[in-house]
């Protein structure tokens, strides 16, 4: 079963509403449809981006968009359940209202989970103010999932040959990355599904420079680390280089192996080094399909391109997203499972 688990559809009325602008592509759920059937995936897990960024130039209540969303997407669902499942919009830092609306989503709409922009107000979403978001979505077991916003860090070096889009927004999930492990949030959260998009960034090409890095950052110049003193903070760098508060109890490592990431990269190798880091069942099929406009066949190829076994492709394809996000057999039952 093939399963993209990183597809976008907007409700137009809501855009219009907003006076804010939007792809064509983004609206038309019939061209999407039938784009992904032609190209072989069964099951679409929908979010939309842009939302909430729009929404903060206009003149509607972030609740109300939220809703309004949360709405449109549970309608859709309803109306094509057999190939859509459905992630709605939630303000992360918008307190009681956002976390019954969050209550309200799963539990009456059915939605699988949320999707949130790795920057909000100039901040990355790895604070003490976004902890009680994560924390609800721990309890009511629904998946995170982080895209990136239309701006990223540093996009005023990044005007030309869409570099901002290239470079600009890996980069910025690649800071996330790092920023959620150091927090310690997959720690004290040990199971929340949170999933980053486009591979995380590149952060499974820093993840050993990291890890080595961190491994060492109690270590005194001229001698060996000592792990069990840098756990506890009693050793420094001989230069007094600052490593930071420390949160975590275990490694670097284990906790980036806590995190799941999609696989839009569009080049076998890079997921098949992801596979390596990560390990097999942490990486989902994900397009970026309609505003990329790459033919998902492509995406699924690339995946079958890896040279991972056929089990760890199946993984990739569908059935880590079925663990995932809760596809039961209800959810399924319209679906004919393909073998890869």
């Amino acid at each position: 079963m093939i399963i993209d688990i990183h597809s976008h559809i907007m409700d137009k009325s809501l855009m219009d509403r907003m006076g804010a602008p939007y792809l064509d592509s983004l609206v038309d759920v019939n061209s999407l449809l039938e784009v992904q059937n032609a190209a072989g995936v069964d099951l679409n897990i929908i979010s939309g981006p842009r939302i909430m960024e729009a929404s903060l130039k206009s003149d509607m209540a972030p609740i109300d968009v939220v809703k309004t969303y949360n709405d449109f997407m549970a309608d859709l669902v309803s109306r094509h359940p057999k190939n859509f499942q459905g992630l709605g919009l939630i303000d992360p830092r918008g307190g009681d209202e956002m976390f019954r609306e969050m209550e309200r989503g799963v539990k009456e709409l059915g939605l699988r989970g949320f999707l949130v922009t790795s920057i909000i107000e100039n901040e990355f979403i790895d604070g003490i103010k976004d902890f009680a978001f994560f924390e609800m979505c721990h309890e009511l077991d629904t998946v995170v999932f982080v895209h990136n916003r239309e701006d990223c860090v540093g996009s005023e070096y990044m005007q030309e040959n869409r570099l901002i889009e290239l470079i600009g927004r890996p980069n910025e999930m690649t800071v996330l990355a790092a920023r959620l492990v150091f927090s310690g949030l997959m720690e004290r959260l040990p199971d929340l599904k949170i999933v980053l998009g486009r591979l995380g960034g590149a952060i499974t090409m820093y993840a050993g420079r990291i890890q080595q890095s961190w491994s060492m950052s109690g270590a005194a110049a001229g001698t060996e680390s000592n792990p069990d003193l840098i756990s506890k903070g009693q050793v420094e760098w001989g230069d007094k280089r600052p490593w930071g508060t420390d949160n975590l109890s275990g490694s670097f490592l284990d906790s980036l192996r806590r995190m799941h990431l999609d696989c839009q990269t569009f080049y076998p190798a890079t997921i098949a080094y992801g596979v390596e880091i990560m390990g097999e069942d942490q990486l989902l099929l994900g397009t970026d399909y309609p505003p990329v406009p790459r033919n998902p066949a492509s995406s699924i190829q690339d995946v079958k391109e890896t040279g991972l076994s056929k089990v760890a492709q199946r993984k990739l394809l569908g059935d880590n997203a079925i663990r995932l996000f809760k596809l039961n057999e209800e959810a399924l039952q319209h679906i004919v499972l393909d073998q890869v």
